[in-house]
């Protein structure tokens, strides 16, 4: 993300969230790697972070849509999130 979007994006962030606070992150990944998303939730926000997760496999059950609910600092720790999911083999897109 270049440095002038970054800053866009945690403006809007500290404009319509309030932290720290819960924040609902959208994955959809490839099934059966919903514990991946939790570990990478965690790398970022700390070993002890209240992290929960809410899976929708699809039809077929290939995929998983998951809502990601954990508590965070600030916006910056958001996309510290979003950035740290988005490495993930598994990971298809972040919404």
């Amino acid at each position: 993300m270049a440095p002038s979007s970054r800053e866009e994006a945690l403006a809007l962030l500290d404009a319509h969230h309030t932290f720290p606070g819960p924040f609902h992150f959208r994955v959809v990944i490839r099934a059966g790697h919903a514990k991946a998303v939790a570990d990478a939730t965690r790398h970022v926000l700390g070993p002890d972070a209240d992290v929960a997760i809410r899976e929708r496999p699809s039809r077929k059950g290939k995929y998983e849509s998951l809502r990601v609910t954990a508590q965070v600092p600030s916006s910056e720790a958001v996309l510290d999130v979003y950035d740290h999911l988005g490495r993930l083999d598994c990971t298809i897109t972040l919404l």
